[in-house]
């Protein structure tokens, strides 16, 4: 399914939901070696006790998907994004092996502001697809989901492009939860 023009958001990109078939070896391999740890993200987490924005610490996620069926929402970068992240990057590493680091710094600093408008464009997706609901997660709508996100900038796990693996813990989505998610008002009421 493609994501595009949600208001606000900034880029668009492709959400693609896979099954995970390999008890998240394809994401957890790259945490905190050659890609930054995970961020707690879904409607869910608070109800149990992972905070939003925080580390997702990985004996957790192997915790949570031992137990359960696990769904893989990828988020991928537009190709305008990719590229701007991509010529970013290579600068400021190249300024960096020329020993100008406060211009390695300050392009650092503008790669990070683009990775910002990718990962707004990811959590405007997610709200929009608890906000949509997937019959195969729960029968209710809205939906309340534990998701941890794992940002891959790029690299030899799948795809060539920055994207975000949205690891969604299915067992944690149920009708309580949604029940919940009612009594309070979205981001977009508040």
């Amino acid at each position: 399914m493609t994501v595009t023009g949600i208001p606000g958001a900034g880029p668009g990109g492709v959400l693609r939901l896979t099954r995970v078939r390999d008890r998240l070896a394809h994401v957890l391999e790259h945490c905190d070696t050659d890609e930054p740890s995970g961020t707690w993200t879904g409607r869910a987490c608070p109800d149990h006790g992972l905070t939003l924005g925080a580390d997702v610490d990985t004996a957790t996620v192997r915790q949570l998907s031992a137990r359960g069926r696990l769904a893989d929402l990828i988020w991928e970068a537009p190709a305008d994004l990719t590229a701007e992240h991509g010529q970013l990057f290579r600068a400021a590493i190249q300024a960096y092996h020329a020993g100008q680091a406060e211009a390695a710094g300050q392009l650092w600093n503008q790669t990070r502001a683009v990775w910002s408008r990718a990962w707004a464009a990811n959590l405007a997706a997610l709200e929009l697809m608890q906000d949509a609901g997937l019959t195969r997660f729960s029968p209710v709508k809205p939906q309340r989901w534990v998701v941890a996100a794992f940002e891959h900038h790029c690299g030899p796990h799948g795809l060539p492009s920055p994207h975000v693996h949205n690891i969604v813990f299915l067992d944690r989505t149920n009708q309580a939860s949604a029940a919940r998610s009612r009594a309070r008002p979205s981001p977009r009421e508040r």
